[in-house]
């Protein structure tokens, strides 16, 4: 595991990835505890270094988790990729952790004002720690006796590491058992159900994520914390990934609704709708990334207004209205207070202050400004609106179906929101928007599942079928492509009567799509 400052400095001008920098300045830490004493030059110098890669990380997140799992090192949850050339270095960190059965560590804030002896001494525990029977027990203990808080051992129980596992148990992507040549027509078509089962597990997987990641960033806000952003980005490059593949899946998962938890899960679908009208018009990725965090966190500013506002159930009064409609600038305000680099801060202001202006600058908050909104805020505008009248609320007891969303939002074009973007919107959704519950003229009931095809003439409409359980519940149909809706006859192959919002029939759609 020996690794010099000179190796380091050296791979340096190689690698340059904060993670590997982490793991090779962790490496050298513990080499250099190992042979050298406290007032040894190489060893102060090791320790400067790690303080120094801790505070990078700190600057931008709530601490820093590094585990290992499947014979390899996440930091901060996402996989430690390497060259060849580091495999040595890497390797034996990895079984310095295997054979103290360390699941991982977890550095805090404060790290970055210990004592160099201090940080000796931890790494002492560290490497002492093999001797022991049960060496995860005995390092818990000593952390604790020697008060040293701003560093903890990773249990196995730990929610990161179950996180991990249940990422790496979806099967991957590429893995394909034999060339389409070789399969049947019956062998593809499995395949091909099998392959977005996987997706659909994976988008799931992302939904949860998130919702847990705000639940995580609203709590620290609540408690006057700074939070990181880290998570919040994990979360968005797996997204961007997923649209990246089938944007269709996505549009399934901004279908879930939580009458309960509507906050959350309102910003979370405002995210997905921001993000795939984005991809549609061609954004650049990075452009993406930026527009799906100015989503998610447009309505952060309602952790400031009071519950008795926020949920009630009748109409709100002129000095509740005003004290809601401020929600706008305290998103602002807790966007400040995230521990992100000042000019991604700079890039996630301007849209979550805009989400209720209306392309004609009325709506709120009202400024003396004349110029046009940000393109992200017109996006996002369109985004929040649609998902929150289709959304069943508190104050509302029923739910306005997709379709009839997007024909109200048509009459508002030009003057609510921008007419081009949408007139995307609407298109991208189609007629029934997916997750639109349609009645068929034979009595039939299903959920729009997806859109084939790009040309809005031709684009064929697939409906997930449900059938009456014995429970009262439905259970899932066949899978049916009712064409594309022809002009002269004014229907589709299957006659569809009328469309419902399936908060009616108490579905949620994303169980039966995903």
């Amino acid at each position: 595991m020996a690794i010099t400052e000179k190796q380091m400095k050296e791979e340096h001008r190689h690698e340059s990835a904060p993670d590997l920098e982490f793991l090779m300045g962790l490496s050298m830490l513990l080499n250099s505890a190992r042979i050298h004493k406290d007032n040894n030059r190489v060893l102060i110098s090791s320790v400067v270094k790690f303080v120094t890669l801790c505070k990078r990380f700190l600057e931008e997140d709530n601490d820093i988790t590094i585990l290992t799992y499947g014979g390899r090192f996440y930091l901060q949850q996402e996989k430690v990729v390497y060259r060849p050339n580091l495999a040595g270095i890497i390797e034996s960190l990895l079984d310095f952790f295997e054979k103290r059965k360390l699941n991982g560590l977890r550095f805090l804030p404060g790290v970055e004002k210990v004592p160099v002896g201090d940080i000796a001494f931890f790494s002492r525990l560290l490497i002492a720690a093999e001797k022991n029977e049960d060496p995860p027990t005995w390092l818990e203990g000593e952390l604790l006796a020697n008060e040293l808080p701003w560093v903890q051992y990773v249990p196995a129980s730990d929610e990161s590491l179950r996180e991990i596992a249940a990422g790496e148990m979806v099967p991957k992507k590429d893995s394909v058992q034999s060339s389409d040549q070789e399969k049947t027509g019956q062998e593809v078509a499995l395949e091909v159900k099998s392959k977005e089962r996987t997706k659909g597990k994976e988008a799931i997987l992302i939904y949860g994520y998130a919702i847990r990641v705000l639940e995580y960033v609203s709590k620290n806000i609540a408690k006057n914390e700074k939070t990181g952003i880290n998570k919040v980005l994990k979360m968005v490059h797996k997204m961007i990934d997923l649209v990246s593949e089938d944007p269709t899946i996505l549009l399934g998962l901004s279908t879930i609704r939580d009458y309960d938890d509507y906050t959350f899960t309102h910003s979370i679908n405002v995210a997905i709708l921001s993000m795939c009208l984005g991809y549609r018009i061609g954004l650049s990725k990075q452009s993406l990334e930026t527009l799906t965090l100015c989503a998610f966190f447009h309505d952060l500013g309602k952790i400031e207004v009071p519950k008795n506002i926020l949920n009630k159930p009748g109409k709100l009064t002129d000095t509740e209205f005003r004290e809601m409609k401020n929600h706008s600038l305290y998103s602002v305000r807790q966007i400040l207070f995230l521990k992100t680099s000042p000019q991604k801060k700079a890039e996630m202001l301007l849209p979550p202050f805009e989400h209720h202006l209306k392309y004609d600058l009325t709506g709120y908050p009202q400024t003396p400004r004349s110029k046009p909104l940000s393109l992200f805020g017109r996006i996002i505008a369109i985004a929040d609106v649609y998902d929150a009248i289709t959304a069943p609320r508190v104050y509302r007891p029923y739910a306005i179906t997709p379709d009839r969303a997007l024909s109200i939002m048509q009459e508002g074009a030009g003057t609510d929101f921008d007419p081009l973007l949408l007139k995307v919107f609407i298109n991208m959704l189609g007629v029934y928007p997916i997750g639109t519950l349609l009645k068929f003229e034979n009595g039939e009931i299903g959920l729009v599942a997806k859109y084939n095809g790009t040309d809005e003439e031709d684009t064929e409409l697939w409906v997930q079928l449900l059938h009456p359980s014995a429970d009262g519940n439905f259970i899932k149909g066949e899978l049916v492509n009712i064409g594309s809706f022809d002009k002269a006859a004014r229907s589709y192959k299957m006659s569809i009567t009328e469309s419902f919002h399936p908060a009616e029939y108490k579905i949620q759609p994303a169980d039966y799509l995903l």
